[in-house]
């Protein structure tokens, strides 16, 4: 995500040089009064006001989120912040009677990409081009004006090119991220589990051999202390005591190697967690969730990692919150988004089998769409001792 980053920023530092740059001109002819001072003020106002809607256009993109309809606010002010860069760079070649400026619509165009697809983006282009061209027929040869406008169009389509380029490949880097904290959080579980099936073999092995023997050899001890006298009675009397320790030591060895067997939850969830760019995950529970069923815990592992994927690729959203509480009778999972969310529920692939893994250990879970309001999903799953 490093790489990505660092392409956007050179992308937005040379949209900010070029806006600077093709401001120069301008300021040149302004300096030696060759625009009126009417013009020349408007033209300063349409300047910054190019540059603000830049500002806050790419600002809002990378800005945190937050609950509720706030995604289609977002969405609304970038397009209303494309429209006024659009405005403000067709009032500058108006104003200057030059067509340098222009070269603001190749930046307006690059963001359309971002916001409408490169699809939209080319409609876009189609448009700002068009309006181009007939605010300089006012001043300019029709020849001059077909280049003109031929040229600025194919740096604008060139500009939505790269930002859908630039587009995929974050997606794709992002894609990959998810892939890799998926596999890594399902090698942290299997690991988990693997541990815990050999130190349950071992606790057995110990329990059934070496316990067996040292409760053959107490028993025998014990009848050989009761057989013997003086001083060879005392010496067994030492032997069985020792060997009744022992036992008492093996016997609070497998128990505790068969206490330490639970998968601690917390520990694989927090691999699911990974800052992917596109969704902040925000999870919270404690800093250690031992489960006793693995089964229970997989079961969990594939929901979360359902509900991300849903969050991401279905709703959009910016931020998903995730929380895990330990409770006296199970685990309760509650989730919810800040996508656009549904007017109804579709039971897809995912929400089903969401439903039938809780379902399989006796558990239950609801889901909340609301349209511009984010998905929630509460479920709760009880431990083994109160499921029924």
């Amino acid at each position: 995500m490093a790489t990505v980053v660092r392409n956007e920023r050179w992308l937005n530092l040379a949209a900010y040089a070029t806006w600077i740059v093709v401001g120069i001109p301008a300021v040149i002819d302004i300096s030696r009064g060759e625009i009126p001072a009417g013009r020349a003020a408007a033209w300063a106002v349409a300047f910054v006001t190019f540059g603000v809607a830049f500002a806050l256009c790419g600002r809002t993109e990378r800005g945190p989120g937050k609950a509720g309809h706030y995604a289609y606010v977002v969405s609304a002010f970038r397009r209303t912040t494309l429209g006024v860069q659009a405005l403000a760079g067709l009032a500058m070649v108006y104003l200057s009677r030059d067509g340098t400026e222009g070269a603001t619509l190749v930046i307006s165009a690059a963001v359309a990409a971002a916001v409408f697809g490169p699809r939209g983006a080319l409609w876009w282009v189609a448009g700002q081009t068009a309006l181009l061209g007939a605010l300089m027929l006012r001043w300019d040869d029709p020849l001059d004006v077909v280049a003109a406008i031929g040229a600025f169009g194919g740096f604008q389509a060139f500009a939505v090119g790269t930002m859908t380029l630039a587009g995929r490949e974050r997606a794709a880097r992002e894609a990959l991220v998810r892939a890799n904290a998926d596999l890594v959080a399902t090698q942290s579980l299997l690991a988990e589990n693997t541990r815990i099936a050999e130190r349950l073999r071992i606790s057995r092995d110990l329990h059934d051999t070496l316990g067996h023997h040292l409760t053959a050899l107490s028993l025998r001890l014990d009848v050989a202390s009761r057989l013997t006298s003086g001083q060879a009675e005392e010496h067994v009397r030492e032997a069985h005591a020792v060997t009744r320790l022992l036992l008492a030591d093996v016997r609070d060895v497998v128990s505790r190697m068969r206490e330490s067997g639970r998968v601690d939850l917390a520990r694989t969830m927090r691999t699911l967690a990974v800052d992917e760019g596109a969704l902040q995950i925000h999870l919270e529970m404690p800093e250690s969730l031992p489960v006793d069923d693995a089964g229970q815990a997989h079961a969990l592992l594939r929901s979360v990692q359902e509900i991300i994927t849903n969050a991401r690729r279905h709703g959009g959203a910016r931020n998903l919150w995730i929380r895990l509480e330990r409770r006296p009778e199970g685990i309760d999972l509650h989730a919810r988004d800040d996508g656009r969310g549904a007017a109804e529920l579709t039971w897809g692939n995912g929400l089903t089998g969401m439903r039938e893994r809780f379902e399989e250990f006796a558990g239950r879970v609801e889901f909340t769409p609301g349209a511009g309001r984010g998905f929630e999903v509460h479920g709760f799953m009880p431990g083994p001792e109160t499921a029924t």
